[in-house]
């Protein structure tokens, strides 16, 4: 079997992954840049669980216990420091609540924390304008770079041919088969065709009339100097403020600001938002007053590729019998990569994915009308 996989992100290069250990023994992956150039090394490398729809919770708890195992198989680092959802109104504390509830259903151990426990784990944290917050004790964050580099060089060393700087053109189709890809470095023929290629996915598969509705928005991460011991949580989020503002603080010790705000989407990547640092940093300032002393020094753009229900779209593509996708992961991504491997090895070898609740993710959901609600899209 011959699987051409387009997109050498976190995606592809972990579907790379699971296919060749599953025995596939030809694997080609094309990137039209550098592999994890796209969301993959532009995202703050922060994972949870607690999330507010079941297909998020099932799927991200066991891409954590991926994760988890990869730390031997791979030599992968991370660390749960867990993320703190920090409220400034007690109706929040109530809604968190109601969450901490449909977690501890899927054995999920997210807990209330009022506002003397929120003090003792962040003490940096202004507790006169907080109610209380919601801890996931087994979320974190990673090194993505050092941690992106070992699933890189072992997919390279399993014989999966990597070929950067090659760009899809288009695909090319004959009755319910896609034949090949025509890319930039000339024709490429396989079997099967997966499109993991973030929002770069849409262009491609419309070559071969297939819409699915992703679109790029952009993100503007804020990175300031070390600062030793800012944080003891992997990510502390402002959720009662528009955008929830949100920090973490990276294995270097500089601190990562961001927050949502309304953009051009699929503006380019090397465009700049001046204006972004006051509406990221104000906010987290008020709540973190330490902030005020500590030096912004660069600044990244970044994307999400969202969906409308703010869920990745996976699995086969009709009317084709060997065409799949995986992406649309909404800021998700990385976070996702083990289990998108593994459902999308198991569709394409089983015909099913391995977890029942991916088949509420496939691109039928937006024909049928079936969309799943995400509240909790930050992080």
């Amino acid at each position: 079997m011959r699987v051409l996989i387009v997109g050498a992100g976190i995606s592809g290069l972990f579907i790379a992954y699971e296919l060749v250990k599953k025995g596939v023994k030809q694997v080609t992956v094309v990137d039209e840049s550098y592999p994890g150039s796209g969301a993959t090394l532009r995202n703050l490398g922060c994972f949870r669980s607690s999330f507010t729809s079941p297909e998020h919770v099932v799927l991200m708890k066991e891409s954590i216990s991926e994760w988890l195992r990869l730390r031997d198989e791979l030599g992968i680092k991370l660390e749960q420091r867990g993320y703190l959802w920090v409220a400034r109104r007690p109706e929040t504390v109530e809604v968190f609540r109601r969450l901490v509830g449909f977690h501890h259903d899927y054995g999920i151990p997210t807990r209330i924390m009022d506002v003397d426990e929120v003090r003792e784990l962040e003490p940096g944290i202004n507790y006169r304008i907080i109610a209380g917050a919601m801890f996931d004790p087994t979320a974190g964050r990673m090194p993505i770079l050092e941690n992106f580099i070992k699933l890189y060089l072992r997919v390279k060393s399993l014989g999966v041919r990597v070929l950067p700087h090659t760009r899809v053109l288009k695909l090319e189709g004959r009755g319910d088969r896609v034949t090949k890809a025509v890319t930039s470095r000339g024709d490429i023929e396989a079997d099967v065709f997966v499109v993991a290629a973030g929002g770069g996915s849409r262009r491609i598969l419309k070559t071969v009339g297939v819409d699915v509705p992703i679109v790029d928005i952009p993100r503007h991460p804020l990175v300031t100097e070390p600062y030793l011991e800012a944080l003891r949580s992997a990510l502390v989020i402002d959720w009662d403020t528009p955008g929830s503002p949100h920090i973490t603080q990276n294995e270097h010790g500089s601190l990562i600001l961001a927050r949502d705000l309304e953009d051009t989407p699929e503006a380019s990547i090397y465009s700049q938002r001046v204006d972004a640092f006051s509406h990221i940093a104000k906010p987290l300032i008020e709540l973190l007053p330490f902030l005020a002393k500590v030096n912004i020094v660069r600044y990244w753009m970044g994307y999400y590729d969202m969906t409308p229900d703010h869920h990745p779209i996976y699995g086969p593509l009709p009317p084709y019998e060997n065409l799949y996708i995986a992406a649309g992961f909404s800021g998700h991504g990385m976070m996702m990569g083990p289990v998108t491997g593994k459902l999308i090895t198991s569709w394409i070898l089983d015909g099913k994915p391995y977890i029942d609740v991916a088949n509420n993710l496939t691109v039928e959901r937006f024909k049928t009308g079936r969309l799943v609600k995400e509240l909790a899209v930050i992080g």
